[in-house]
């Protein structure tokens, strides 16, 4: 007996759009490779919104280790977020050094690449899937410089 899937094409969509930005946060789709037990054509295809892989998606430990890779929960958070619930690091391992001026400018940065994302998008009055998934990437690595910041303060004093 056969039951009902309730996970949606949208939510579908949303995952293999954190997919690929988990690959871009990691150095690219090549380098996922070696660290798991799937080639980079089927890491590809958990990311692809084709018709022939558009209910594909990565598996569980694959997803773990391209979290590891891009060194942020991206996936994970993804499933987490669908099922109404947010990610929360535990206190051990947060620690890191302290926070530099190294680290401002990273988040400037960041920040100011997820606003030219936006206003790219807008130019042309519609916001379509690739701006969506371009902002979201953008926004995600800000959000990864923002929580090294937040690490770094139990890091101790910046000499």
């Amino acid at each position: 007996m056969s039951g009902i899937r309730t996970i949606s094409d949208e939510e579908i969509r949303t995952l293999k759009a954190d997919t690929e930005a988990c690959y871009k946060l990691g150095g690219g789709v090549t380098g996922f490779e070696p660290l798991t037990r799937v080639t980079t054509g089927k890491l590809s295809e958990y990311a692809s919104f084709d018709e022939r892989n558009k209910k594909r998606l990565i598996p569980i430990d694959v997803a773990i280790e391209a979290d590891r890779r891009a060194k942020s929960p991206v996936i994970v958070k993804a499933m987490a977020r669908l099922l109404g619930f947010d990610l929360v690091p535990l206190a051990g391992c947060r620690s890191r050094g302290p926070v530099t001026e190294q680290d401002a400018l990273r988040v400037l940065l960041e920040v100011n690449d997820v606003a030219r994302a936006i206003t790219e998008a807008r130019r042309d009055g519609d916001l379509d899937g690739l701006d969506r998934k371009t902002i979201r990437k953008e926004v995600r690595e800000a959000i990864r410089a923002l929580e090294e910041v937040d690490a770094g303060l139990d890091g101790g004093a910046a000499s």
